[in-house]
Order: structure tokens, then C-alpha cells, then sequence
């Protein structure tokens, strides 16, 4: 193959990816675990991640530690670093197909597009949690291609030395990543395909396959000996012992169930993978992406078609590599979805996506096997057009969602940091974010620590300066219970969440401000979910230090400071209210109003009226009271909270009662 020829291809391939993964990789921020992790390295350095992974992959150590030191908290180089990667895996998966399948330089192409821009895959913008993985993948498939090479070679010292260097990769893949142990059914299936070449018969074939695959099951062999024999895993979703349970138990029922999952996930990764992601995601398609998506479609149909005037194979090839082609395929998609089931997980859009991506390579393979069997020309380029405008929708809607999920936490934050100065040491902070899944309670104390105790609590582990509750039935019940402190740790985080010192930070809606709550004078938005409404009355604003110096959050984590429209006027005069600051309250609503700034969440206008009705400002609270009557909900808490302050004038008390209490 012409030198060219192969950096035309490479050249193809980077194109595509960039296309389809960088457009907004530079608007995607942390997400789920990274905020643990950054949070980890940056408070006790990179040697911390031993301690987070030594309980179940402890070589991610290697990956993420050396990551840290090059490019510290910066998403956005982890996230480039990632995307390349995945790209160097597409470039190393077509070089394998290539030589296994040396005159189909078209559908090879095809099956490496297809791999590289695969739908079910919906993780790739979660650059620092999952680089570990695509270095696996990487180095699965340099691992794998080094295997097929050294198979060809002739000169004995260059094969042996290819064989080692491919062993010891597939150790170290494994070690970041052991799901993906079905590379192993790959290689297997590859060498099966090299023998048949050779071999008369199937026992000749088998028994060449056996002698070629002997080296690399040390691969298999070493592994799971250290895995089984010598690592005391800490998780039982990575434990093998704990897994294996229900096999020594129930052996035949337990298999059974396998099977079934395997198939269950193999429709999935090969069918529900270019469906089921998309229409979740259909309400983050932008337009200049359908267009984006129409041009990497045209374009790619376009060099395919150029592809063919240099494809020379005889019908019998093709045949030869329609058999093969399926065989490994399949063998790949089913081998990459084995190991889930064995450890009782399944393929899942979205939460699971990375268990497909190792049975992507397969699929790739499968689909265009598939397409070359229909009839017409015409129809087999359009269903493949198809694939490829699904899959580049698919992505370019996903990172939209990241990127919007992204300027989300960071306004909340930020908001967060123009209202609290400074929070009490070991406060627990309940937060609603809109639109997002808080799913950990990480996903609150991670972001609040690295503002406001970006070090560690303690020097011999990490121990964030406030910790966090998710905001759940058990969270709610807790907090009402009035439960004492609770001791957790987390991959050698320690923390100590206490349902009796909460401070609740509610945004109701994406177009409300955050809400700091006082638990002695709720303040709740109709938009507040009933969970606030109840435990609103147990947040402890005094754990707000008013009289601290303010913390900007880290521009490097959560971007640029937002344009201060009426969520920093409202934040900073809900402070200043706090402190008693009457004056610098009506100060900021005037200047709100001189710039055009009003709420569009009612509730908002307190703090202002507090101080309307604290300096005796009639005038201002006769003109706000058509606005804000035409909200009951909010009239009444006016009513109640206003109308029974301590110390205003009988005029305010009178205003109040004939304008807003309206009952």
C-alpha cells in the first residue's frame, strides 16, 4: 500500500472526527465524577488517584496521574486529549482491516467511519473520567494490530518482538479497563480467519489457531490470575468473586440469563444504538448541526464514491470478505457484550453507553457487511448515508446537551459565589439544579469545595471543607428526622454529610436566580419543587459567613464570569439583606432598573421589598404590587413575611394588607 494512499486515509478519518466531536468541545466543562476526581488532585496532588483506583483498576493511576501533571484542571485539554484517542483508535482499527482485507480499501474506510463516529457511544464529551478508557481502546487495538502484523512477518526476531510488546499492551488495556477483555474474542477471531486462509479443513484450522493464539493467552491467563488470586477489589461491580456468586449458585440459571442478556444487548448495540440515543437527544439538535451533519454525510458519501475507481477485487475476494468480514464481526460484537453480562450489567442509552463501545468495532463491520447485501446501488448508499447522518446527529446533539448542561452548573455557581461569601466549615449543602441529574453528592460538594476549600481537610486523605446530600425522598426524610452525621468513604474520600446543619440552594427554573433559603423566613418560587417546600423551613442561613471575604470561582473550572444581568443584582442584594444593608439594597434595585434588569421569577423581588418596608417606601411597594399580585403564591408570602416584620410603620403594615394580602 502506497505511503500516500495510507496518509490520505489517516488525513480522512482525522477530518471526520474533528467534524463531529470538536465543534463544541471548547463549551464543555466537568461533569459526574470528574468533579470528585479534579477536585481529589487539585486538593492533595496526583498521587491521590492510587488511592481513588486501588480498589478496582489501580493502573488508571498511570493514566489519570501523568494527565493531571500536564494539564491540571483544564477539561478542555483532557477532552482534546480523549477525542484523539478515540481517533488514534478508528486510525489503528482501519489499519487492521487493511490488512486483513487488502482490496476492499472502500468498505474497510466504511467500517472504520462507522466505528468512529458509532451513536451508541454517548460518553466521549466526558473527557477526565473517561480517558482511561480510550487509552484502552487505543491500546487494545495497537495491541491487536501488532497481532496481525507479527502474523504476516517473516523475520522471526521483528514477530517475537511484536508478540511481546502486544502482550504486554493487552495486560496494561485490561488493567484500565477489564469489560473489554472481549478485544481477547477478537484477536482469537482474527488468527481463526489468518489460519482458514491456509488450512484445509476446520480441525487443521483450529488447531493453527490454537498454536498462533497460544503467546497471547497469556494475556487472559495473567490477568485473571491477579484478578481472581492476588487483587482484593473493593467494588463489587469490578469484584469477580462477588460476580461469580451466582454461577457456583445457580449454575444453569445463571448461564441462561447470560445468554439471554447477550442477545438482548446485541440487538441493542447493533439496532437501538442508532435509535433509541437520538431520540433521547432530539431536543438539543441545533440547526447549524443538521447542516453540519448533511455536509460530514455528503462528504464522506463523496470520497466513497472516489474510492471506488481504485478498488480492484474479483467477485471471489469479495465474497471471500463478505464471510469473514461477518464472521469477525460478530464474533467482536459478541465477545465485547460476554464480559457485561458475566458481571451482571447490560448495554443501557444512556447511562451505560460504554459498555457498546468495545462491540462497536464489531457492529462497524456487521453493518457494512450487511449494506454490500442489498440490492441497487442507490438503496445501499442511501441506508448508508443514513447510519452516518443518524450517527453525526446523534453526536453533535449530545455535545449540545453537554455544553448547555455545562453553562448551567457554571451560572449556578457562579450565582452561588456573587450570594455566599464564605460557608461554615462542614456545612451540608442541599442544592436543585435545573435540568440536571444530581445523581451523586458529589456532584454538590465538588463544585462548592474547589470555590470555597479547594485543600483538603486533612493531610493524610482527602476530606472536602463541605459536603453535600442529594436531594431525594431519603435525603428529605433525613433531613426532617433530623439525623445526626454520616460517615462515608469513597474511594478514600472522607465525608461527613449532617442532615442537622443544611443549607438549601434551590433555582427553580433555568429562568429563576438561585435561592439561597433562610429556614426561619422561606422565601420559595412557584416553580420549587415540593421536596424544597418541605425541608425549606430546616436550611441554616447563619452558616452563610456574611462577614468573610467573597470567593470567585476559578475561571479555569467554571469559565468566565457571566454578564451581570438581574441575578447579580439579585444575589448581591439578597446578601446585602442579609447583612442588614438596607441602603446597598435599594442602591442595586435602583441600578437594576436603571439597566432594564427585572426578574422573571416574582419571588426574586423580595429582598427589595424587605427593604422598602424596612426604610418605609411606599411608593415603591405601591408600584410593584400589580406585578406581583398577579402571582397569588407570591402576594401571600409577601403578606405573611412582609406584612409581619417587627419594626416597620403602620403605613407599610396597611399598604401591604390592602395590596398584597389578598384573602
Amino acid at each position: 500500500m502506497r505511503v500516500r494512499s495510507v496518509l490520505v486515509d489517516l488525513i480522512f478519518l482525522i477530518v471526520i472526527g474533528a467534524l463531529v466531536y470538536l465543534p463544541l468541545i471548547n463549551q464543555i466543562g466537568f461533569t459526574h465524577d470528574d468533579w470528585y476526581l479534579m477536585y481529589s488532585a487539585g486538593a492533595n496532588g496526583a498521587e491521590v488517584f492510587h488511592e481513588i483506583y486501588s480498589g478496582d483498576r489501580p493502573l488508571r493511576a498511570y493514566v489519570l496521574g501523568p494527565a493531571f501533571e500536564l494539564f491540571g484542571q483544564n477539561v478542555l485539554l483532557y477532552n482534546l486529549s480523549a477525542w484523539f484517542f478515540r481517533v488514534i483508535s478508528a486510525c489503528l482499527f482501519l489499519w487492521l482491516l487493511q490488512m486483513l482485507w487488502r482490496g476492499q480499501a472502500r468498505w474497510t474506510m466504511g467500517m472504520a467511519v462507522l466505528y468512529l463516529v458509532y451513536p451508541g457511544f454517548l460518553s466521549q464529551p466526558n473527557g477526565i473520567d473517561y480517558l482511561p478508557q480510550m487509552v484502552s481502546l487505543t491500546l487494545a487495538m495497537l495491541s491487536i494490530v501488532l497481532t496481525a502484523h507479527a502474523y504476516f512477518h517473516r523475520n522471526n526476531i521483528v514477530r517475537w518482538g511484536e508478540i511481546v510488546i502486544a502482550i504486554l499492551l493487552g495486560i496494561f488495556y485490561l488493567g484500565l479497563v477489564e469489560y473489554e477483555a472481549g478485544f481477547e474474542a477478537m484477536r482469537l477471531g482474527i488468527l481463526f480467519l489468518l489460519a482458514s486462509r491456509v488450512a484445509n479443513d476446520y480441525r487443521e484450522r483450529i488447531i493453527a489457531t490454537i498454536k498462533s493464539w497460544i503467546p497471547y493467552s497469556l494475556i487472559v491467563i495473567g490477568f485473571g490470575f491477579w484478578r481472581i488470586f492476588l487483587f482484593d477489589g473493593e467494588r463489587k461491580a469490578t469484584d469477580v468473586s462477588f460476580q461469580f456468586e451466582g454461577l457456583r449458585l445457580y449454575p444453569f440459571q445463571t448461564a441462561y440469563g447470560w445468554i439471554v442478556q447477550v442477545v438482548q444487548d446485541f440487538f441493542d448495540v447493533t439496532l437501538s444504538a442508532y435509535v433509541i440515543p437520538l431520540s433521547q437527544l432530539t431536543g438539543h439538535i441545533q440547526r447549524w448541526g443538521g447542516v453540519l451533519a448533511i455536509l460530514i454525510t455528503g462528504a464522506v458519501i463523496f470520497v466513497f464514491n472516489k474510492m471506488q475507481n481504485n478498488e480492484s477485487s474479483s467477485e471471489s475476494d469479495r465474497r471471500e470478505f463478505f464471510s469473514e468480514a461477518m464472521l469477525l464481526g460478530i464474533v467482536t460484537a459478541v465477545g465485547g457484550l460476554i464480559p457485561i453480562a458475566m458481571v451482571n450489567r447490560e448495554v443501557y442509552f444512556p447511562s451505560f453507553s460504554r459498555y457498546a463501545l468495545m462491540s462497536s468495532f464489531g457492529v462497524a463491520m456487521i453493518l457494512v457487511v450487511v449494506l454490500l447485501q442489498v440490492n441497487g446501488k442507490n438503496l445501499r448508499i442511501f441506508l448508508f448515508a443514513g447510519l452516518l447522518l443518524v450517527s453525526t446527529l446523534t453526536h453533535h446533539a449530545n455535545a449540545v446537551k453537554h455544553a448547555q448542561e455545562t453553562e448551567t452548573i457554571n451560572s449556578f455557581w457562579w450565582q452561588v459565589a456573587w450570594r455566599i461569601p464564605q460557608f461554615e466549615k462542614n456545612t451540608t449543602l442541599v442544592a436543585n439544579i435545573p435540568g440536571i441529574a444530581t445523581e451523586e453528592d458529589y456532584f454538590i460538594w465538588g463544585p462548592a469545595s474547589l470555590i470555597y476549600y479547594p485543600k483538603s481537610q486533612n493531610d493524610e486523605f482527602v476530606q472536602p471543607g463541605l459536603f453535600a446530600a442529594v436531594l431525594n425522598p431519603i435525603a428529605v426524610q433525613n433531613i426532617l428526622t433530623r439525623q445526626p452525621q454520616e460517615y462515608d468513604n469513597r474511594r478514600g474520600i472522607i465525608t461527613y454529610k449532617n442532615y442537622r446543619n443544611v443549607v438549601v440552594l434551590s433555582q427553580p427554573s433555568p429562568d429563576s436566580c438561585v435561592h439561597a433559603l433562610n429556614g426561619l423566613q422561606p422565601e420559595y418560587s412557584a416553580n420549587d419543587p415540593d421536596s424544597i417546600r418541605v425541608i425549606g423551613f430546616y436550611s441554616e442561613l447563619e452558616r452563610v459567613l456574611v462577614d468573610k471575604s467573597s470567593h470567585a470561582p476559578p475561571e479555569l473550572v467554571f469559565g468566565p464570569e457571566p454578564a451581570r444581568g438581574w441575578c447579580f443584582f439579585f444575589q448581591s442584594a439578597d446578601l446585602a439583606r442579609q447583612r442588614g444593608d438596607w441602603e446597598t439594597v435599594i442602591r442595586l434595585g435602583r441600578e437594576a432598573q436603571t439597566n432594564g434588569f427585572a426578574p422573571s421569577d416574582l419571588i426574586e423581588w423580595m429582598p427589595f421589598l424587605h427593604a422598602y418596608a424596612v426604610t418605609g417606601d411606599v411608593d415603591r411597594l405601591l408600584e410593584l404590587a400589580p406585578q406581583i399580585s398577579t402571582e397569588p403564591y407570591i402576594a401571600l408570602q409577601v403578606c405573611r413575611n412582609i406584612g409581619g416584620l417587627n419594626g416597620i410603620s403602620d403605613t407599610v403594615v396597611e399598604v401591604i394588607d390592602a395590596f398584597y394580602c389578598l384573602e
